[in-house]
């Protein structure tokens, strides 16, 4: 049996593989929908009634599952969309062109992980920099969608909370 050390840093390191800007946006909702609410209910420093503490707890994973969601939905499809203008050569980085003339421009790392097979290292090279720039366009397209989640998230949990709050009320007073 494996121990648990070698199980978390095999996830961790699967986990991290799938890109810097997935990874953020699934650890900030993991975050909203289970530590935030747990806080925000057993803050000892807050002076709160119980129901004000249950809104606020409540909106934290309502606001999380849309956020995913709408951020699922614009990356996966931000991503296709950039996929196809690198395939169709649409989207050229400069460091990958010069490495393409001049193969000693490509990092000693990335030649040696390829056993000096310069088109795997050219390729690993080119793959490397459309991971960042997709990347770096989620990071700005997950901060854009920021203002809508926010609007729907207060439209929508006010009567989730509400359901939540009253049928808690229905079972104390029983």
């Amino acid at each position: 049996m494996p121990n648990i050390r070698q199980v978390a840093a095999t996830s961790l390191e699967k986990f991290s593989k799938n890109g810097g800007e997935k990874v953020s946006n699934y650890v900030n909702a993991a975050g909203k929908a289970v530590i935030a609410p747990l806080i925000i209910m057993n803050n000892p420093f807050t002076h709160e009634d119980e129901e004000s503490k249950q809104w606020a707890a409540i909106k934290q994973p309502v606001e999380a599952v849309i956020t995913i969601a709408m951020q699922i939905a614009t990356l996966s499809l931000l991503y296709k969309g950039i996929d196809k203008l690198i395939k169709n050569g649409k989207v050229n980085f400069k460091f990958v062109e010069e490495a393409t003339k001049d193969i000693s421009k490509i990092p000693e790392k990335i030649m040696k992980a390829c056993n000096g097979d310069k088109d795997k290292a050219l390729s690993t090279y080119k793959e490397q920099y459309n991971e960042i720039f997709k990347d770096r366009v989620g990071a700005v397209v997950s901060a854009a969608t920021y203002l809508p989640v926010l609007a729907i998230s207060n439209k929508v949990y006010p009567k989730i909370a509400q359901k939540l709050v009253n049928k808690n009320e229905d079972k104390s007073t029983k």
